[in-house]
């Protein structure tokens, strides 16, 4: 019986607990800007990505936000981190979107085939990507949203590069939720 009592106060301590981060996350409101800036993403000393999967990432999210945006009108301007000789548009909001890899794992062909011997598990590549983006605030330098998105290749396409595609499609499909379309 007590740990029937002990069972129910955890699970409603979880649904009370829970219910707040669902809270936290539907304040998120992106509509007000008119202008996204990718930075490059950070990649820690010591990881297996090379030192250019940052740049490459940002290159991919940008890609795909500018087609999220084209499709879903979500922002004027799409763009890489700004360079000194270049002016950020006056009188726009601005939403900056910086991160760091987490995660690089290149493909390997013993992965393959253990993963061939899961059922439902046979088109699923062994490549992945990991990393946490920051969505921050221009003007007040505040950070307004944290998120962490995995993705893993598919089937043939086990590279590490479609794992990053498929990372920046994640993070413009986060974009558009928070947009409101």
């Amino acid at each position: 019986m007590k740990f029937n009592r002990i069972f129910i106060v955890m699970m409603v301590m979880g649904l009370v607990l829970g219910a707040g981060r669902v809270g936290q996350a539907a304040e998120v409101n992106l509509k007000d800007y008119q202008v996204v800036v990718i930075q490059d993403l950070e990649v820690p000393p010591g990881s297996p990505a090379p030192e250019s999967a940052g740049m490459q990432m940002a290159e991919k999210a940008v890609y795909q936000l500018k087609r999220y945006s084209d499709r879903y009108h979500l922002f004027e301007t799409v763009s890489m981190e700004v360079s000194k000789g270049k002016e950020m548009p006056s009188g726009k909001k601005v939403l900056i979107i910086k991160g760091e890899v987490k995660e690089y794992a290149r493909g390997s062909l013993r992965r393959q085939i253990g993963r061939s011997f899961i059922p439902g598990r046979e088109f699923t590549g062994s490549s992945s990507f990991a990393a946490r983006y920051q969505f921050i605030d221009k003007d007040t330098g505040k950070v307004i949203y944290e998120t962490d998105l995995r993705t893993t290749s598919t089937g043939s396409e086990d590279t590490v590069e479609y794992a990053m595609d498929r990372n920046g499609e994640a993070l413009a499909k986060v974009v558009t939720k928070f947009k409101g379309k």
